[in-house]
């Protein structure tokens, strides 16, 4: 009884992926994925769930995209498309092309906004943002960060749970924290 029990657990264990991850799960109109990385072409309701696994999302054709991981979560946000979510420490965010996005990233994150994007960020500790194009970004800052606005965008930088106004640097270069 013992080994027909302990064959039957391993074969579970083997269709269900092994133990932990299995990787992230993508539903509504045009999202697919395959391995960690998924896509959302032209959805309005994509949704990517990618738990405690680091991930990827691609959004383009106006699509309407939504990701979250615990651990790093890569979203490149193309074509007019409204993206958001949360991502972990050493998240990397990119916003062009008319994009709307809406992130809170952990520790060590990346966020680039460029072209005419409008991004509204919270960032951890020890993150960066940049700025550029016609792009307008709003960033809120946990712990100390670094932000680069380039003249052309309009840009609004605060630092903790204050608010408080970031230190500005040099021209279009801000900072929560030591510059």
């Amino acid at each position: 009884m013992h080994l027909i029990l302990t064959v039957i657990l391993g074969i579970s264990i083997a269709l269900a992926g092994g133990c932990g991850g299995g990787g992230p799960t993508c539903a509504g109109t045009g999202c697919v994925c395959a391995d960690t990385a998924c896509t959302c072409t032209a959805g309005t309701d994509c949704k990517t769930e990618c738990g405690d696994d680091a991930c990827s999302l691609a959004c383009s054709q106006s699509a309407k995209c939504n990701g979250n991981s615990d651990d790093a979560l890569t979203v490149t946000c193309n074509d007019s498309s409204a993206c958001k979510g949360i991502g972990g420490n050493a998240s990397r965010v990119t916003c062009s092309s008319s994009t709307n996005c809406d992130f809170k990233l952990g520790t060590a994150s990346m966020a680039t906004c460029d072209t005419s994007a409008t991004c509204k960020l919270q960032l951890g500790t020890a993150s960066t943002a940049t700025c550029s194009g016609s792009s307008t970004c709003n960033v809120k800052c946990d712990g100390d960060c670094h932000v680069t606005c380039a003249a052309s965008t309009q840009c609004s930088v605060t630092c903790g749970a204050a608010g408080s106004p970031a230190t500005t640097c040099s021209a279009g270069v801000f900072a929560c924290g030591a510059c």
